[in-house]
């Protein structure tokens, strides 16, 4: 294997918010449904496969809410690899919506929250844009320190988003949305940027995206999570009720 880095996002399978369109932030996260544990399970066979077929994973981390941190496990115990929690890697937060429909909050917000990315959904809740930066920084900060490592994180959809922003170098919410389907899988590698030059250094390339070819029966196009947020369809939350305009989580 090459020492470039490959960064992997696995988002968690179905949750019980999935199902039942609340936000499931720290309190009231109930971890993944039945559905949920079988597609992590079948995401965590291709992973095995991958990891024993020469594409070692070097590293496991997941975000700390209930939902990542039970598909991370079902993950780890496959790979044989402790996952390390990252508090940085959650969701935004949300404040005293936590545990409350989501279209109970955006009515109650009075706007499509993908208008307003810098202001806070709810009470106490995190805007869209510091979401960005806060987690922007971890990833920043676990490609340094895994450097020619394969890296594999376990999130939500606005994981996705933000590296798609890293990686891009977008310092503003991009106008595009991201579909992130539950337990699909994301990989950004590191490849030269030119192999006749290669003193010219690497760069970072989209290899796959939403990839849920593991999932059988697969994964339906216009699949919903039911949890509006702000940066890529198919989250936890619905999608007019996100700061990006689509579900994701």
């Amino acid at each position: 294997m090459n020492d470039s880095t490959e960064l992997l996002i696995a988002r968690h399978g179905e949750a019980w918010c999935n199902r039942d369109q609340t936000i499931g932030g720290p309190a009231h996260c109930r971890g993944l449904t039945p559905h949920g544990r079988a597609q992590v399970q079948h995401l965590a066979t291709r992973l095995a496969h991958e990891h024993t077929d020469g594409r070692p994973i070097g590293v496991i981390y997941t975000s700390p809410l209930r939902r990542a941190r039970e598909s991370a496990n079902l993950i780890a115990r496959a790979l044989g690899i402790e996952p390390v929690i990252d508090t940085n890697l959650r969701e935004p937060d949300y404040g005293n919506a936590d545990g409350r429909p989501w279209k109970q909050v955006v009515a109650a917000f009075g706007a499509p929250p993908a208008d307003h990315p810098d202001q806070p959904i709810a009470d106490g809740a995190e805007p869209f844009t510091t979401y960005l930066t806060r987690s922007r920084s971890a990833l920043a900060t676990l490609l340094q320190r895994h450097a020619g490592t394969r890296i594999l994180i376990v999130g939500h959809g606005e994981t996705v988003t933000a590296a798609h922003h890293h990686m891009l170098n977008a310092t503003t919410p991009l106008p595009a949305l991201f579909t992130v389907h539950q337990a699909s899988l994301t990989m950004w590698i590191q490849q030269p940027v030119s192999v006749t030059f290669p003193e010219a250094g690497h760069r970072w390339a989209l290899a796959l995206h939403n990839d849920t070819s593991h999932l059988a029966p697969p994964a339906h196009p216009l699949q919903r999570d039911h949890h509006p947020r702000r940066g890529q369809a198919g989250s936890d939350h619905v999608t007019e009720h996100r700061h990006a305009g689509q579900p994701v989580s």
